[in-house]
């Protein structure tokens, strides 16, 4: 009987061959080889990525196409899980880049029975500078926080199957934006560990097609919509500042966007 994949790569794709197939290129340069990357399609309509895997021509990278009546990253994120054959599930957007130990330092932290959600430093990066830059502040796990601002960022994270199952199991498929958020606080809830992992995994890639990019009013909105979902009560931005590093708290109130963005 063949073995199973200790780890799966979670990756939603839209679109992007090119990005796709460096992504996955950066899954094939992982440390462990018992991993898998499972690769949906999300109604794709300018790019063919059933060729872009099958040109790769490795059976850990598995193809599936959204099925009909489903659309939206939420949706995707769902749909890929339940095609996963391991217990530990690693996001990985199709535009972005594993560190080569991402995927075993994943099974060290993630491995077992305890619902654990792990976040990471990410390595921004763009076309204007493709060696990239560590993101600088680092925001430790504060739970009182998290119900204010959202401090963890989605393509540095992974977590396990009991993570998920105690979370309920799904993805907000009625959230455009902020599905991650929406999750984090789900898990958090449900009382998973959740921990900050001080390392950079992941290069994420800054482009002007991001699905955040000019969607500021869009995701205020759906900041809104998530926090009465979650009876979190109105608080005033001030008050962040009991929770968050310093520089976090000052950009938040200093950057007019950042102000827009977390008012209640």
């Amino acid at each position: 009987m063949k073995n199973l994949p200790k780890v799966s790569f979670i990756i939603p794709s839209f679109n992007r061959p090119k990005e796709l197939q460096q992504a996955l290129y950066s899954c094939k340069c992982q440390t462990i080889e018992d991993w898998e990357a499972i690769v949906l399609d999300d109604h794709s309509d300018t790019a063919d990525l059933k060729h872009i895997v099958s040109n790769i021509a490795d059976n850990r990278i598995k193809y599936f196409a959204q099925s009909m009546g489903k659309k939206g990253e939420a949706a995707a994120r769902e749909t890929a899980i339940e095609k996963a054959s391991s217990d530990i599930f690693i996001t990985l957007d199709s535009d972005d880049l594993n560190f080569p130990n991402r995927a075993g330092r994943c099974l060290e932290l993630l491995q077992g029975k305890v619902p654990k959600l792990i976040y990471t430093r990410v390595m921004h990066f763009s076309e204007l500078n493709p060696s990239g830059k560590a993101k600088l502040l680092f925001q430790p796990f504060n739970p009182k926080l998290l119900e204010m601002y959202n401090f963890i960022t989605n393509p540095g994270t992974a977590f396990n199957r009991s993570a998920y199952l105690l979370a309920g199991s799904f993805y907000d498929h009625s959230l455009r934006l902020a599905t991650d958020y929406d999750q984090f606080l789900r898990m958090c809830f449900a009382g998973v560990n959740i921990l900050a992992v001080d390392e950079v995994h992941v290069c994420y890639r800054k482009h002007q097609e991001a699905v955040t990019s000019g969607a500021d009013q869009e995701l205020h909105n759906a900041i809104m919509q998530i926090r009465a979902k979650h009876d979190i009560s109105p608080f005033s931005l001030e008050s962040i500042g009991e929770y968050a590093l310093p520089e976090i708290y000052n950009n938040i109130l200093e950057n007019p966007k950042q102000r827009r963005l977390w008012t209640d």
